[in-house]
């Protein structure tokens, strides 16, 4: 396949850019328990994190736009590396914070980039492309949190054929061995994507930022789907932060447990990317991000109401396929509306209304389980989806090519 580097590294970059994020959801109640946490304030943390994450796609889309994406690519894993190997060695709570902002800043400087790359290299069978470029990245966030889990939890847990036994290596050692792959990949962006480029550097940056305020309301599918991606962002980051929290303390089930279900849905994720990506190329786009929304609140009303081993791992496995399948459709309809000079930053704008408004809700969780139980933060994860499947219904209907 032409530019095959492409894909590999930023499906590579793209996998550790959520695996810093999903270390943290894993080790989340090792931390708390080490700085004295209450759910509330590991919320805001997350919060903290997702919002930058979100907040610096909108400068990250413009520097992709006018530099190229590929050097941005490569700055935001090596600045999650950096930020890593800084949080292990956090000392009281409001260190640690500091440490994950650099790291929320970094891993926002990603998706714009990466996805506009993508979106460049391959202007035929972009869907495709696109679902290969998240599948790849499911993979590696499948094993992200079984490996977390199996390097920082002490647990001796017995499974079907043999028991699992946790290296206890703990949090702090845990992020010093994830920032090696990170540094591996940013220098591997630099040494062997070639794809040629054509940054945008002629235009005035007081014009190139008025383009891009301009977008959502110069299309009102753009204007639509920026909305979706808020609630799809709010239910998505939600179960991102607070789902192992919730296997392990309102399931019953060991950290490593947590981990492996975690890793079940990232690696369903996968399937689901690789459907999206085939199913937008030939289905209607809008129907599609309909069905999927939909599906998502079946699946998050399961697991509320499964109570035993079956019942969870099935309702994790859909939620999984059906949360990741609608994201390379929204890419590619992205793609569909926007022309090449501003995709970066229409990029931008979708993954900071994604992860930057999508990035409140570990704060609203987190304030939900203070004020009733962690048991509750489910139904909030279900009401954000109904409203996504709602929203969905008003994007203007996309046939196949």
């Amino acid at each position: 396949m032409k530019h095959a580097s492409v894909l590999l590294f930023t499906a590579l970059a793209h996998s550790l850019d959520h695996s810093y994020i999903i270390v943290f959801s894993i080790v989340m109640p090792l931390i708390m328990l080490e700085f004295d946490m209450s759910y509330g304030e590991i919320g805001l943390l997350g919060s903290l994190i997702a919002f930058l994450f979100g907040l610096n796609a909108i400068p990250a889309g413009f520097l992709s736009d006018r530099i190229g994406s590929r050097k941005i690519a490569a700055l935001s894993i090596l600045l999650c590396a950096f930020a890593a190997i800084l949080v292990s060695i956090a000392w009281n709570s409001f260190i640690l914070a500091l440490f994950f902002i650099l790291m929320g800043i970094g891993a926002g400087l990603y998706h714009p980039s990466g996805i506009s790359l993508v979106s460049k290299a391959f202007e035929k069978h972009r869907s495709k492309a696109m679902g290969i470029h998240g599948m790849g990245g499911n993979v590696g966030q499948a094993i992200t949190p079984i490996l977390t889990a199996f390097l920082a939890s002490p647990e001796v847990v017995p499974l079907v054929f043999f028991s699992a036994v946790g290296l206890g290596l703990g949090w702090r050692t845990t992020y010093i061995i994830w920032a090696i792959p990170g540094i591996i990949v940013s220098i591997g962006i630099i040494a062997f994507v070639r794809f040629k480029e054509e940054p945008i550097k002629e235009i005035p940056i007081n014009t190139m930022l008025k383009e891009m305020a301009q977008i959502p309301f110069n299309n009102k599918n753009i204007a639509i789907l920026l909305i979706l991606t808020s609630f799809q962002g709010l239910y998505f980051n939600g179960l991102m932060y607070f789902l192992p929290t919730i296997i392990r303390d309102v399931k019953f089930a060991p950290l490593i447990i947590a981990g492996l279900l975690v890793g079940l849905k990232e690696g369903m994720g996968a399937l689901g990317q690789a459907f999206g990506g085939w199913s937008g190329d030939r289905y209607s786009k809008r129907n599609l991000l309909i069905s999927f929304n939909l599906v998502s609140t079946i699946a998050l009303i399961w697991f509320l109401l499964a109570h035993n081993t079956l019942g969870i791992t099935l309702s994790v496995a859909l939620m999984g396929i059906s949360v990741y399948a609608f994201q390379p459709i929204q890419n590619a309809l992205i793609a569909e509306n926007i022309p090449l000079n501003l995709r970066g930053r229409a990029y931008g704008l979708s993954f900071f209304t994604s992860y930057g408004i999508g990035g409140l809700a570990p704060f609203f969780s987190g304030t939900v389980a203070e004020m009733f139980s962690l048991s509750a933060v489910i139904p909030l994860m279900i009401i954000f989806a109904v409203i996504a499947t709602l929203v969905a219904t008003q994007i203007k209907i996309s046939t196949p090519p």
